[in-house]
């Protein structure tokens, strides 16, 4: 068994840290939880019986200690409501560990008593009413125990003053502790066992009298608690539980009990009004009876006002409402608007005329006329209203002037008809509302930036009216009220631009600009800058549109101010590009805003990237994104519509490949990216080609050579995406146009690397036979003139032909043609390997005729063929070369077999000739030379 001593020594030394004033709220908790897990284990059962009561002595002193702690530390502030209720709760349960049954005197229950209902309490101001509960049990069996101790006596020593005495103490102190439970029991939702313990205290009221008024306004307060959760049902239980506990008491009193009626007939409107408004109307009335307060009318008024109930009687209850002696000038407004809410505007106009009447020279006329206007508006009783704001404004000037408050609010809903006549295109109206609103402002407010507003309301309406010279008149006074306006200087630009003074109109622009870095809604004047564009490109001023917006570039320092004007200057410009006159300078100035649109994204980028935003990184990211995309979708967009202008469709391409480069990374801005790249190529290649200055053709070509690798280097990321998501490679054509574009820029630039572009071709797993015969052709032109690549890459395209099925014999003709052509070029005197080079080609291709393509290969190229042969065998004939001459004599008389239509024109003469040829031959072998 656990001994007493040990569980004190552990204590000791938790008090002592709990005692150190520097202790962190932290620890204090960490050691009261070690306080609760050790009380826990001193239980009575756990406990040697022949303990020393030195021993719980020590035990009662700690829990002395600790309970004097917690009184000194909440006294001055130190601890929360929550570690004193557990301080307490400690020491309180330490105290009855350390007391033995045979040891239990009146003494010890008082102490028990005190310690257990103090801490009850402590957790209740802490709101943790199932804590509370059990020290409140622990109070409430102590109390039993004395209250039999002290009958005990009493039956055996006789009812003396001191037992009396001592006794009502103990019921005090139980009715104390039937109220802290029931509070306990009613924060839990324990509501019948709450009332029950009401109910109980309730009948020791007889002892206690004078604690009727508590039991009443505990009742109460639990009514209210009910009430602000919306438990009705349970509200009105209390509510009438604490109205019939307040009878009789005079400490309770009539306005208490006329204040609980009151909340009792609203938790019945608030439960169910149709059903209950009875009941309601009854609370109300007895609340009335015991006390008339302002309130309690104005509820009879709301709750008449629910039934079916007859004007007369309506009437007499809100005369009761108007002539209380109390009556406020917001409860009065309150009950009125009761009764326009529920369609009774006759009732509502007398209401107004008797407050009119009661408060016709006080400051609180004004709150009256403000409601009354209101109140015509709602019935749109225009007419009517406007003869009150005409009476009041009168009224102002003439020594009853309406305070700040109530003027703002007539302003609110003058201005507000103002506007609705105005989207109506009532401009007359409004702009007589306008005039309402400014005649309520007196000579020392014509400075006021409301009157400035004003006086630009009122030149929308004249403008509206196309009456621009009093539209300007009312600018020039909102000019002297605001002249750093930038609404005030859009407007004055409005009507310059309406008058026709372009001079006016763009100075006011110019100001415009100026003042945009003193406003703090950077969006407004954005919509006013582009608002003054669209006007003027309305009005076919495009001049002055353009120069609104790049007066905003200009001056700006606010980056989605310059992107939203480059937005527009762009739309704008692109419009001029849709009509049929279109200008070459358009196309232009849209690549200039591009440019400076590309500028202004890639320095945010850049501060993004080095973390010197001040705005928050991802709306700043979302805003560089969104702006990127959509000059990126325009720059792809126009350069689509530049075929006329390799140079405007090369900068496009590169533009739209840089903003790019500024938005979300995904695969498909990376396939965007990779087209842009190959189009700037092409187009790069194409300015080669179109200039004369060989300057400027070195450098076009050089830019193609950066934009192929670039591309490339696209396609590999490309690549890795796709086989990291799907585990295949793509098809694409690009890698073959690349390894094309790079030959055509290294054979323009003359570079002598053109052999590894031909193997980066070869090495293509896609490439065909149109991809060598382009690079045999761009070899052979000047500069490079490369005659061995061109051969190399018709061999190439003839055997990619030859692979192919069916054959294309039309075009692999072409490039038998062009291959021996290439061959025979350096003439048949000069380079032997040439000739026989050009011999295994003929000797190919009537091989190819002969066993595959039959009637197929085209009959010109045949007739070509021959014709060649036989001019080349007749020249090595001349030269002397017989065998040689033969040889080729006879490849073209092998072709003539392939002829058809055209065999006839040839075949007699070519016959004869050829028997001439071989006679001489042999003739000249027999002489051992030849002369011709």
């Amino acid at each position: 068994m656990a001994s007493i001593a040990s569980y004190s020594a552990q204590l000791q030394n938790l008090i002592k840290e709990i005692h150190q004033n520097d202790i962190g709220k932290d620890k204090t908790d960490e050691v009261l939880e070690s306080m609760l897990q050790l009380v826990e284990k001193v239980q009575p059962a756990t406990i040697n019986k022949p303990e020393n009561k030195s021993d719980r002595a020590l035990l009662e002193s700690s829990a002395v200690s600790l309970w004097n702690l917690a009184v000194a530390r909440k006294t001055q502030g130190l601890y929360s409501a929550h570690t004193n209720a557990r301080l307490r709760y400690i020491a309180c349960h330490l105290v009855f560990i350390s007391e033995t049954a045979e040891d239990a005197d009146e003494n010890v229950y008082k102490k028990q008593i005190l310690m257990a209902v103090k801490t009850g309490r402590a957790w209740l101001d802490c709101d943790n009413p199932g804590m509370a509960e059990s020290s409140l049990l622990l109070a409430t069996e102590c109390l039993e125990k004395l209250r039999k101790l002290l009958v005990d006596r009493i039956g055996g020593g006789g009812e003396t003053s001191a037992n009396k005495k001592r006794k009502l103490e103990v019921e005090k102190d139980m009715f104390k502790v039937l109220a802290y439970r029931a509070e306990a029991s009613c924060a839990q939702g324990q509501q019948e066992e709450a009332l029950n313990l009401i109910k109980t205290a309730k009948e020791m009221l007889h002892v206690l009298p004078k604690e009727g008024g508590f039991l009443s306004m505990l009742a109460y307060n639990f009514g209210v608690d009910c009430y602000r959760r919306e438990q009705y049902e349970h509200s009105i239980t209390w509510l009438r539980e604490s109205f019939q506990t307040g009878k009789d008491q005079t400490s309770v009193g009539g306005k208490n009990q006329a204040r609980t009626l009151r909340l009792l007939a609203n938790a019945y409107l608030d439960w169910d009004a149709e059903q209950y408004w009875q009941k309601a109307l009854n609370a109300v009335g007895l609340a009335n009876a015991e006390h008339l307060h302002p309130a309690g009318l104005y509820l009879k008024v709301k709750i008449l006002l629910l039934g079916e109930t007859q004007d007369d009687r309506l009437k007499s209850a809100l005369e009761d409402v108007y002539r209380h002696v109390d009556l406020s000038i917001e409860l009065g407004l309150n009950a009125i608007k009761l009764l326009i809410q529920h369609k009774k505007p006759s009732l509502a106009v007398d209401g107004f005329k008797q407050l009119e009447q009661r408060y016709k020279h006080t400051p609180e006329l004004g709150k009256i006329y403000a409601q009354h206007l209101e109140m015509l508006l709602l019935e749109r009783e225009t007419e009517e209203a406007k003869m009150l704001v005409e009476e009041c404004i009168q009224d102002h000037h003439t020594g009853q002037p309406l305070d700040m408050g109530v003027r703002k609010t007539f302003h609110v809903m003058i201005w507000e008809q103002a506007a609705v006549a105005f989207e109506s295109k009532d401009f007359p109206a409004s702009l007589e509302w306008y005039n309402f609103s400014l005649s309520l402002f007196g000579p020392n407010e014509r400075n006021d930036k409301n009157v400035s507003k004003l006086h630009r309301n009122r030149a929308s309406c004249y403008i509206g009216m196309q009456n621009y010279e009093k539209a300007k008149s009312a600018m020039d006074e909102a000019e002297i009220c605001e002249s750093k306006s930038p609404f005030t200087s859009f407007l004055t630009f409005k009507v310059a631009l309406l008058q026709g003074n372009d001079e006016k109109a763009i100075e006011a622009l110019v100001k415009m600009s100026e003042e945009i870095s003193a406003m703090k809604d950077m969006d407004a004047v954005q919509g006013l800058i582009c608002l003054a564009a669209q006007i003027s490109f309305e009005k076919s001023n495009q001049n002055i549109a353009v120069r609104a917006l790049e007066s905003l570039v200009a001056h700006s320092s606010h980056i989605q101010q310059v992107m939203t004007a480059l937005r527009c200057l762009t739309r704008l410009r692109l419009s001029f590009l849709a009509k049929e006159d279109k200008n070459r300078k358009d196309v232009t100035a849209v690549i200039s805003y591009l440019k400076t649109a590309y500028s202004k994204l890639d320095d945010l980028n850049q501060k993004i990237q080095l973390g010197n935003m001040k705005e928050v990184e991802g709306d700043t990211r979302t805003m560089l994104n969104s702006e990127a995309t959509w000059f990126m979708k325009i720059a792809w967009n126009l350069s689509l519509q530049c075929n006329d202008s390799s140079s405007d469709m090369h900068d496009l391409f590169l533009l739209c490949s840089k903003f790019g480069q500024l938005c979300i990374i995904d695969m498909a801005n990376l396939v965007r990216q990779k087209t842009c790249m190959l189009m700037a190529a092409a187009a790069g290649l194409q300015m080669a080609r179109e200039t004369k200055d060989l300057a400027e053709k070195r450098v076009s070509l050089k830019m193609v050579l950066d934009y192929i690798q670039d591309c490339r280097d696209i396609c590999d990321k490309i690549t890795e995406n796709r086989i990291r998501d799907t585990g295949t490679k793509s098809k694409d054509s690009t890698a073959v146009l690349l390894i094309l574009y790079e030959f055509e820029a290294k054979a323009g630039l003359g570079e002598e690397d053109l052999d590894t572009v031909l193997a980066k071709a070869l090495a293509l797993p896609n490439s065909d036979s149109k991809t060598f015969e382009t690079i045999a052709a761009l070899s052979m032109e000047p500069p490079s003139e490369n005659r061995s690549i061109s051969i190399r890459a018709l061999k190439v395209a003839v055997k990619k032909h030859i692979q192919s099925d069916p054959i294309n014999y039309n075009k692999l003709s072409k490039i038998f043609h062009s291959l021996i052509q290439l061959s025979l070029q350096c003439g048949l005197s000069v380079d032997p390997n040439s000739i026989e080079e050009a011999y295994s080609y003929f000797v190919e291709v009537q091989d190819l005729i002969s066993n595959k393509a039959r009637q197929e290969y085209p009959e010109m190229e045949v007739l070509w063929l021959m014709t060649k042969a036989w001019n080349c065998g007749i020249h090595l004939y001349s030269a002397g070369k017989f065998t040689d001459a033969e040889r080729w004599c006879s490849l073209s008389m092998g072709l003539l077999k392939h002829l058809t239509s055209m065999k006839l024109g040839y075949e007699t003469q070519m016959t004869t000739v050829y028997a001439e040829v071989l006679a001489r031959i042999d003739s000249g072998k027999a002489k051992g030379r030849f002369e011709e």
